[in-house]
């Protein structure tokens, strides 16, 4: 058991997830963070878990765990995701859009139903879905990806009528590009030209999203929730 506040990431071995795991184990929480791979650093108040979000028999003994070891679970941020489908349609192997949106919409399913266990007893929590500016351009050639997003935004909507009598709000913070690993992916000028129908028409930074969270966690913003918060004003 412990008297701090307990944060849970996925997707924390690299990128944002990474970032996020540094920064709030500097903010006084104790995170927990998952990925499929070990991560090649360590942190104070930091815990890694090897677990695929997708898989069922993975999730519920990390829930477990974090019951037993902390006894609650404060926030929740499913930043994790595949971008594995990225093609016209036509070509997209049907193993790489199921392996997208397994993780994208089911891991997201899954961490947020187990959350929800942990936080209503304690009548308080908070829930953070990661976003994609994808959903607003609809990008040729990210149909499954922007469709897996499309997903967890509706999802979210609906969690946060279910969750919010436990107290618990649930949000999207869809960024707008960050260098990151799956960025690398995108062609350089296709990605120029989906900035280019952006009010700030720039890469963004990882402030951007910590700032972003940072006030739906504050206490005076339990009123904030099912909100879509597009940043870099897609």
């Amino acid at each position: 058991m412990t008297d701090e506040r307990v944060m849970l990431i996925t997707g924390t071995r690299k990128g944002i997830g990474r970032y996020l795991a540094e920064y709030y184990t500097g903010r006084g929480f104790q995170v927990i963070g998952c990925s499929r791979q070990a991560p090649d650093f360590e942190l104070d108040a930091y815990e890694h878990v090897c677990a695929d979000i997708a898989d069922e028999a993975e999730i519920k003994p990390l829930f477990s765990h974090i019951r037993k070891c902390y006894g609650r679970l404060d926030v929740l941020i499913n930043n994790a995701a595949h971008n594995l489908a990225l093609g016209p349609v036509m070509l997209v192997p049907f193993e790489s859009a199921r392996r997208t949106l397994e993780t994208n919409v089911l891991g997201t399913f899954l961490m947020c139903r187990e959350a929800g266990k942990l936080m209503m007893r304690r009548k308080h929590g908070r829930i953070i879905n990661l976003g994609s500016m994808a959903v607003r351009h609809e990008v040729a050639g990210e149909a499954i990806y922007t469709a897996s997003k499309a997903a967890v935004i509706a999802f979210t909507r609906v969690l946060a009528k279910e969750y919010f009598p436990y107290g618990v709000t649930c949000n999207v913070v869809a960024p707008s590009a960050i260098e990151t690993d799956m960025l690398d992916q995108i062609d350089k000028s296709a990605l120029n030209d989906v900035l280019s129908r952006n009010a700030i028409p720039g890469i963004g930074k990882m402030e951007d999203v910590t700032n972003t969270i940072d006030w739906l966690l504050r206490p005076e913003s339990s009123a904030v929730t099912s909100q879509v918060i597009f940043l870099g004003g897609a």
